[in-house]
């Protein structure tokens, strides 16, 4: 009974320190640095789609599709943004129904430390660290460099699945101690939350920690059976997780997503001293990052401040199985973190330096934990001499472009040495836990250390708006259609629709043809073409081609079909194009504050239904999935056309008639309804492969059922032969 208690009490304490940790992480960087975890793509992405997806829930729908976005409105080829992710699901409710652009942010990271920290502690008592140790293992994992600048702020996608793929290590490290009926549901459920996150760097990471140990286990004698049952929960998670990833596999080929196998320059590729100096906080290289070759006042490879000490000061022994398991790990995880920049549809392997610096971490802290203490003269001068040798070169190759960064190093080189004074000296070891206040002052100092240096990413490497809970559009504009906007890029301070860009029109209802996409589509990519995922279209390609008549009854534009009713250029556009948007309907309407004309037409496009041959035909309905039409009576065939991005998985019910559905130039939806058939048509999509795919889902949910079936069947025969 007391050992009960003691697990609930710890557990308690656990829970309760994750939560302070979380708070001090998020306050102390927002404090530095305001809009610290919505910077960059949480912005141009992000902010924008998961609007959209809030207001689909909370209509009973699920977000297939955004119907106020065009390019990457397809969430199941969209595979980052992970639409069944529990913290996805919550962050599109939060981003909805509140205002301030910064709660969605704060949501996401106060959720991903908490996690980061709750599965170092797990990892930590289940390879038999202290209470204590395990707590300091959460904190430091939790300050991971690159999860928090990289991640945090602008790659939420990326933070999410960071956090998810610790979790299912820490459940997966439970599995190895004891396989319970617990354990397995957690490490399914963790799992399959991975899976559904769509970061496929955090399944890889998780993937080669789960060889990693399975290898060691299997030379150390476990029999196969044994390690193959703790890898049954992440194979059901997997084939349960089949109907989130199907969609993406089966329209591959319509897809037009970078691949390949090449250096590219080595961008977002670490050093190897990068990852050796684990032990330094203010330690920088010089790396091929977002604005060319340059420093990077990251600690990329940083993991806690006790690596060095502990790795000079204390003894160790490849004759331990964890020990040898997590040195396996780092060697694996190391591998994948200088990788070529592009390898096959993955690309940057600075994403995978995360699990270097955690299984640094774990490592670090198993060692620290079995206290067997090493002092000599000659390990001192070791530890002193890299110590100084840090500090010189560190402080050299930074005095002329960041000069703070020696007075920063220094600081590291006694904080390196007052932990070895307080916990690497013999006469320190006793038998007693280390204590909570004093050993979480060490990570807490590394990150205000870090931010000393570096207060965000955003202004410095990467892009960030300042952005209004609101923003205006000139009364004369037309907004019953889509806007396109030419803009090149975004204002920092956004105070009207001219100043936006990428998906961010969606953050504030705007209905507008720019989106975000890494994947695109091929067809849409040859009508509307720009150079990255943000879609800053390129006029000189797209007006000539929207402008152009289309062979249909009426000869309209293509810029109608794609409801275009009003867009943004420059001055310069507007004089080159001007007898061509002339001729399509387009006039000036305003001037925004930037110098951007505001160009609008007539027409009016209150829904996607962009074209008809038929005019009676009226939309009744329109949710993001489906529209339903009233259809009249009619001698002649009726053809639609919908202003909405072509994928298979578009039918047609409702009419006593075949309706076929169709791509109108394998960009846009068409609609084609035979002569005579009238009443109410509904043109819905649904993924094409789910089908077939959700069997994959039962099959994965059937299959733990039988897997803890068995479990308990051998527990109650174990039983039974224990009372015989």
């Amino acid at each position: 009974m007391s050992r009960n208690n003691s697990f609930v009490k710890n557990g308690f304490l656990a829970v309760f320190y994750a939560l302070l940790v979380s708070c001090f992480v998020v306050g102390i960087c927002e404090v530095r640095f305001p809009s610290f975890f919505t910077i960059d793509d949480s912005q141009n992405e992000y902010l924008g789609f998961l609007r959209q997806y809030g207001q689909t829930w909370l209509s009973g729908e699920i977000p297939f599709i955004t119907k106020n976005i065009f390019i990457g409105d397809n969430a199941m080829v969209e595979l980052q943004r992970g639409i069944f992710a529990p913290q996805n699901i919550l962050a599109s409710l939060v981003t909805c129904l509140i205002a301030n652009p910064l709660v969605t942010g704060w949501f996401y990271a106060l959720c991903n430390v908490f996690i980061c920290c709750i599965s170092g502690y797990i990892i930590g008592r289940s390879l038999e660290m202290s209470r204590d140790i395990s707590l300091l293992l959460g904190f430091s994992i939790a300050i991971n460099p690159v999860f928090l600048y990289q991640y945090a702020g602008p790659w939420w996608n990326a933070a999410n699945g960071h956090a998810w793929s610790l979790l299912a290590i820490a459940t997966y490290c439970q599995l190895r101690q004891r396989i319970t009926a617990g354990a397995v549901i957690a490490n399914f459920a963790t799992t399959l939350v991975l899976l559904a996150s769509g970061w496929p760097h955090g399944f890889i990471g998780y993937l080669a920690v789960v060889a990693g140990f399975s290898c060691v286990d299997l030379a150390y004698g476990d029999p196969l059976k044994a390690v193959f049952r703790r890898c049954v929960p992440l194979l059901l998670a997997g084939i349960a997780a089949i109907p989130v990833y199907s969609e993406y596999v089966f329209l591959h080929p319509l897809l037009n997503r970078a691949t390949g196998w090449e250096n590219a320059d080595n961008f977002m590729v670490p050093s190897l001293s990068q990852l050796l100096v684990t032990f330094s906080p203010t330690y920088y290289e010089f790396m091929n990052y977002f604005g060319g070759y340059k420093s990077v006042f990251i600690p990329v490879g940083f993991s806690t401040l006790f690596a060095l000490p502990v790795a000079i000061f204390f003894r160790t022994s490849v004759r331990d199985r964890v020990l040898t398991a997590c040195l396996v790990i780092l060697g694996m995880t190391t591998a994948l973190a200088l990788m070529p920049s592009q390898m096959g549809i993955l690309r940057w392997p600075l994403r995978f330096v995360p699990y270097v610096s955690v299984f640094a971490a774990i490592t670090t802290f198993y060692v620290f934990s079995k206290r067997d203490v090493v002092e000599s003269s000659f390990r001192r001068n070791v530890f002193f001499g890299i110590t100084a040798l840090l500090f010189v070169v560190s402080a050299s190759k930074n005095v002329f472009e960041r000069p703070k960064v020696v007075a920063l190093e220094l600081l590291t080189s006694i904080a390196l040495v007052a932990v070895w004074f307080l916990y690497a000296r013999s006469k320190k070891v006793s038998g007693k836990d280390i204590g909570l206040i004093i050993p979480a002052a060490i990570p807490a100092f590394s990150l205000l250390l870090m931010l000393a240096s570096m207060p965000s990413l955003g202004r410095i490497y990467l892009p960030v708006n300042v952005l209004p809970a609101h923003v205006s559009v000139p009364a004369a504009v037309n907004m019953q259609g889509n806007l396109l906007s030419f803009v090149p890029w975004g204002r920092e301070h956004p105070k009207e629709a001219a100043d936006l860009q990428s998906s961010l029109f969606g953050y504030y209802n705007i209905r507008a043809i720019n989106g975000y996409s890494p994947n695109g589509q091929d067809y849409t990519d040859a009508i509307l073409t720009h150079d990255t995922s943000h879609t800053i279209f390129k006029p000189d390609d797209i007006i000539p081609k929207l402008a152009s008549a289309v062979m249909l009854p009426g000869n309209p534009c293509l810029f109608d079909l794609f409801a275009v009713s009003s867009m943004v250029v420059s001055s310069d556009t507007y004089q080159k194009y001007h007898h061509d948007l002339l001729a399509c309907g387009y006039h000036k309407v305003a001037t925004a504050q930037s110098g951007m004309l505001y160009l609008s037409t007539p027409k009016a496009y209150p829904s996607n239904l962009a074209y008809s041959t038929q005019t009676g035909v009226k939309v009744e309905r329109e949710t993001a999935n489906s529209m339903t039409f009233s259809v009249p009576a009619h001698t002649a065939p009726v053809q639609m056309v919908l202003s909405r991005q072509w994928w298979p998985g578009y039918t047609a019910r409702g009419l006593n008639c075949k309706v076929n559905v169709s791509s109108f130039q394998d960009v846009l939806v068409q609609v084609d309804v035979p002569a005579g058939c009238a009443g109410k048509l509904t043109v819905s999509y649904f993924p094409h492969t789910w089908p077939l795919a959700l069997g994959c889902l039962l099959v994965g949910m059937l299959g733990l059922v039988i897997f803890l079936w068995q479990l308990s069947r051998e527990r109650k025969l174990q039983l039974i032969l224990q009372m015989r």
